[in-house]
Order: C-alpha cells, then sequence, then structure tokens
C-alpha cells in the first residue's frame, strides 16, 4: 500500500477528533425565499422572503453568501461581496428566479464554478463571474416571465452584460494553514481590454441566532497593526477568530439586524441594520455604518482598479486568536500556505483516481467531486419553534406547511 498522503493523514485526524472540518463551505449561496424562512399564512416561500429583502432582512434560521465559508454550525460567517460600481446593490447573494417568474420555474441566473476542494477543505477553489456593466435584474425576471414553458429560458448571457468580455472572472481560495487557521485569497482578473474598477467587500458576520431572548449577542470589532486592518469576532461558543486583511483596507461595521423601516414601515430600534454596508458603498450614506467599528457584521473593503487583461490578488486570513498568538507576522506566510495546500490536494487526487483515466477524465472527475465538497451545507430547523411562531393572531385557523414533521426538532444536519 502506498504511504498516507498529507490529505489522506488529516482524514485520519478529523476521524480522531481534530477539527480539520470544522470549517468548511457550509453557508449557502442562497437562503431567501426557502421552506425555513416562510412565516407566510399562504405557504409562498418565494413570495413571502424574495430576493430583493434579503439584503435588508435577517434570516432565522440559516445565512447566504458568495462563496461562503462557516464553521460547522454557522455561527461565524465569511463571504465575498462585490460592487462594479453600476449595480444598484452590492452582489451578496446569487439572484434567481422564484417558481411563478421563470417559464421553467425556479432558477438561479449566475455563472460559478466549484473548480477544486479536498474532503477536509484544506483547500478549496471556485470562480464568480460579475459583469462590469449593471446586472440585468429586471430585464431577467421581465423577460422571463412574458415566456412560455415552450419557449427557451432567457439566461443571463442572453442579455448581452458579457459582450465585449466586459466582466471579472472573480477567483476565491481557501488553504487552511492548520483546521482554525485559513488562508484566504480572492484574485480579480478583469477579461475586458480596458482598466476597470471592481469594489471587493470580504465580509465576516455573525448568523443572527440572538433573536431568541435567551442567547447571548456576539461582538465584531476592529483595529489595526502596521499594513494589516483586522476585524475580531468574538462568540460565546466558539472564543474569537480574527480576519486579518492585508494592505490595511477600511473597515465598515454594522448588525446583522432587518431594516424594519425598509421592509415593514417600522422604526428601527439602532441606524446600523443588515444593509448598512450596502448603502454606505452604493448610495455614500456615511451615516448606515458604526463609526466606533463595532457590530455584528463588518466588511473590509478594497477599492481594485484592474488593467485590461490583468489580474490583483488580495490576501487575507481568518484565525482563532489563541492559534495566532495575535501577531500577524508569526505564522506561516500565506503564499507558503496556498502553495503546500495545491500541492497536497494533486497529490490525493493522484492517489484516488485510478492512474489509467485519462488526463481528461481525471479533470473532469476531480471537478465532480469538488462541486459536491461545495455543496454541504449546514442545515438547522427548530420545528416547534418555527410552528409557535407561526402561530400569530389570524393564523390559527389555517393549517400551516410541514405541520405534521414533529420528528424534526431542534434539527441540526450537515
Amino acid at each position: 500500500m502506498n504511504a498516507l498522503t498529507a490529505e489522506h493523514r488529516r482524514l485520519v485526524e478529523a476521524r480522531a477528533g481534530a477539527y480539520w472540518k470544522r470549517w468548511g463551505p457550509y453557508l449557502s449561496e442562497r437562503q431567501w425565499g426557502t421552506v425555513r424562512e416562510d412565516y407566510s399564512d399562504t405557504g409562498c416561500a418565494w413570495d413571502y422572503f424574495t430576493h430583493d429583502q434579503a439584503r435588508s432582512r435577517a434570516y432565522r434560521w440559516g445565512e447566504d453568501g458568495l462563496a461562503g465559508y462557516s464553521d460547522d454550525k454557522q455561527r461565524i460567517c465569511f463571504a465575498v461581496a462585490l460592487w462594479n460600481g453600476a449595480d444598484p446593490i452590492l452582489k451578496e447573494r446569487l439572484f434567481g428566479l422564484t417558481n411563478s417568474e421563470g417559464n421553467h420555474g425556479e432558477d438561479v441566473k449566475e455563472y460559478y464554478y466549484y473548480l477544486d476542494s479536498t474532503p477536509t477543505h484544506s483547500y478549496m477553489k471556485c470562480l464568480y463571474k460579475y459583469p462590469q456593466r449593471a446586472y440585468p435584474y429586471d430585464d431577467l425576471v421581465r423577460t422571463n416571465h412574458l415566456r412560455s414553458r415552450l419557449e427557451q429560458e432567457y439566461e443571463l448571457i442572453d442579455t448581452k452584460v458579457f459582450e465585449d468580455s466586459l466582466y471579472f472572472d472573480v477567483f476565491i481560495e481557501y488553504a487552511k494553514a492548520a483546521p482554525e487557521d485559513t488562508v484566504i485569497r480572492i484574485t480579480v482578473a478583469n477579461r475586458g481590454i480596458e482598466a476597470a474598477v471592481l469594489h471587493v467587500l470580504p465580509t465576516l458576520w455573525f448568523r443572527n441566532t440572538w433573536w431568541e431572548k435567551r442567547a447571548t449577542k456576539p461582538v465584531v470589532h476592529g483595529s489595526r497593526v502596521g499594513n494589516t486592518s483586522i476585524v475580531s469576532a468574538a462568540h460565546p461558543e466558539l472564543g474569537t477568530y480574527s480576519l486579518y486583511c492585508d494592505s490595511a483596507p477600511e473597515l465598515l461595521f454594522t448588525e446583522n439586524e432587518t431594516n424594519s423601516e425598509r421592509i415593514f414601515g417600522a422604526p428601527n430600534a439602532s441606524p446600523y441594520v443588515k444593509d448598512g454596508i450596502g448603502n454606505y458603498i452604493v448610495h455614500g450614506i456615511r451615516a448606515a455604518v458604526n463609526p466606533l467599528q463595532t457590530g455584528t457584521k463588518a466588511s473590509a473593503h478594497y477599492r481594485v482598479q484592474v488593467g485590461g487583461g490583468r489580474s490583483v490578488s488580495i490576501d487575507l486570513r481568518l484565525a482563532k486568536d489563541d492559534k495566532m498568538g495575535g501577531v500577524p507576522g508569526s505564522r506561516t506566510p500565506s503564499a507558503q500556505v496556498l502553495e503546500n495546500r495545491k500541492r497536497e490536494a494533486d497529490e490525493f487526487y493522484n492517489a484516488v483516481i485510478p492512474p489509467r483515466v485519462p488526463e481528461d477524465d481525471r479533470l473532469i472527475m476531480r471537478q465532480a467531486l469538488a462541486g459536491m465538497l461545495w455543496s454541504k451545507q449546514y442545515y438547522c430547523f427548530d420545528l416547534d419553534q418555527w410552528l409557535q411562531e407561526g402561530r400569530a393572531p389570524g393564523k390559527l385557523a389555517k393549517a400551516m406547511r410541514n405541520s405534521q414533521w414533529l420528528h424534526m426538532v431542534n434539527y441540526h444536519v450537515m
């Protein structure tokens, strides 16, 4: 038998209790319009919690984000938000059509690719394609709604938003230096011929569990050491993790709380709400973010200018404080961690894919496995609590969705 690869050894260590799988791609790309968030009396989840509300409305049972990364109970979450300077909102999650909007039903209208992953998520890579023109939200909804079931779907590529190669390829890589120490590299490639600006906002936040009165509200706060901006996230169950952001970007803080004024027409308890960072970046509302640099959601703001046909990379590091000692320079360099984990991923797949398999087929098999591994998701659902919340005045006489699913009490599954 051949000697175990480094990834095989990590799998053995994980089975023995090491935390190699504590952090991974457990964050959904879309939580809006899902059954767990549906408290309507009609049972239509798509209409009750829409994509348009998602940037402003705190979720109850999960979180979402682009190329998301979280602990295995989705308490501390990381994802990448983008703004091309033309969109009316930040690109924070996948957009799609609801069942009634699409001529063939529910459908995501985005281009994203899971390129690589090891079983312990010691190395992962994905790609998201983001237009430099305004994203055609209204056009996609309107045109698909007008088409019959006998016609083809109207896809993002059909809107001509990618014409003349006016788009960014955004690559996101994760590489674990240790079970709770992750290097993150974001590479922005400009596929157009002219220089273009992209706002890149790596974002760290807490899933909102403090809406339950008995739960303790965690906190993030900001600091700076030399040329590194730091977002520290203190969680009562996990301890403190810090996101180290190279090149000292501006840090923006708000709360992962519903903007009740926008969603329900009711006053907000605080001026800092879920869409505060988007309002600051897109609409220039400076009062939307907390000048005290604290809250439950934070972004590092990079304004990246990328020449035509060129690329720019941003390096970050997310680690538990007792693993890093709080000293950014005391760890294995990020570039070395990335190089080591990519090499070890190659060694692992060379060992598990039979050598007789042709090279093209090997790549297909590896990327297919990456797709499955990236698609892991933490799923939390306490049906009893959900039913109690849904039995509001006026709903008591109505049959609620899933009311017979009493086996799903305090349900946590990966």
